[in-house]
């Protein structure tokens, strides 16, 4: 019985090691990079649908432009433009911190399955937004896209965190992507609080919290 009881101590701590040490993979510069990233994303877009950045700060005033296939190719190019650079930006961030502080920055089989439940979900979520934005309902996408993005977070947070963090954050993400569902009019504008203010504040708690204790 205490074999087994010190094999169970062993295998928590050997499983919160290895969840600090992703968390402090993690930094804050990548949190404002992505904020940057959607802010950029979010204009672009925001020109294809209304011809105007105004519908981001919460004007309505401005119709949607004439649906065609050729706005819809472009503005889908620009959201998973924004979520590939917005990946590749945490991963670059979260190598550099690694080998920074002189640690192996490797997927274990923990890491691989975090982040193909994490790429499930958004899959999921991202061919679910096909649907209104192929058939013109484009102001429902931002408050799908910002609830599955929170949906994916707290889904993975058990598996990578021992800390609530991305979880808690993850719920906010839905909380946001619900608002945009409920007043879709507003749909670009609650994009733009989820992903770049949000993110931005995300990284600079994050540097004051974790980044500057480490120095």
């Amino acid at each position: 019985m205490k074999e087994q009881e010190i094999k169970e101590t062993l295998s928590d701590i050997r499983n919160m090691m290895e969840r600090s040490q992703k968390v402090m993979f993690l930094n804050g510069t990548s949190g404002v990079l992505v904020a940057v990233w959607a802010l950029l994303g979010a204009v672009l877009v925001s020109n294809i649908l209304y011809g105007s950045i105004w519908p981001l700060w919460g004007s309505t005033s401005l119709p949607l432009q004439e649906i065609n296939t050729g706005r819809f190719i472009w503005a889908a190019f620009y959201f998973a433009c924004t979520f590939i650079a917005s990946c590749i930006t945490v991963w670059l961030m979260s190598k550099h911190r690694a080998e920074r502080k002189g640690l192996e920055f490797k997927l274990d089989a923990g890491a691989k399955q975090l982040l193909r439940t994490f790429f499930i979900v958004m899959i999921i979520g991202g061919l679910f937004c096909l649907t209104p934005f192929g058939n013109g309902h484009w102001e429902l996408v931002p408050g799908y896209m910002l609830a599955f993005y929170g949906l994916a977070l707290v889904v993975i947070s058990p598996m990578a965190f021992k800390i609530s963090i991305i979880k808690y954050f993850g719920f906010i993400q839905i909380a946001v992507g619900l608002a945009a569902l409920i007043l879709p009019q507003y749909g670009m504008m609650f994009w733009t609080i989820g992903f770049c203010i949000l993110h931005f504040i995300w990284g600079i708690w994050f540097h004051f919290v974790f980044d500057r204790k480490e120095r």
